[in-house]
């Protein structure tokens, strides 16, 4: 099994780093929300979303993939 380490953004700043189950422990979010978070599609709604300043949020998440293994 591959286990891929991320690094976690809100906006410009960092939350931690760890693997998708760990890091949605620490946002408090499902686990399936930061899979979604990969993808190109998720990546495009986040920065539309934060261009958007109308829409409040926290702030969309990053994840950057730090290392497999």
């Amino acid at each position: 099994m591959i286990k891929s380490v991320y690094a976690a953004y809100r906006g410009d700043r960092y939350i931690g780093e760890g693997t998708l189950s760990e890091l949605a422990k620490l946002l408090g979010v499902k686990r399936q929300t930061l899979v979604w978070y990969r993808y190109p599609t998720a990546k495009k709604r986040v920065e539309k979303t934060e261009a958007n300043r109308k829409i409040r949020s926290k702030g969309g998440i990053h994840l950057v993939l730090l290392e497999e293994h």
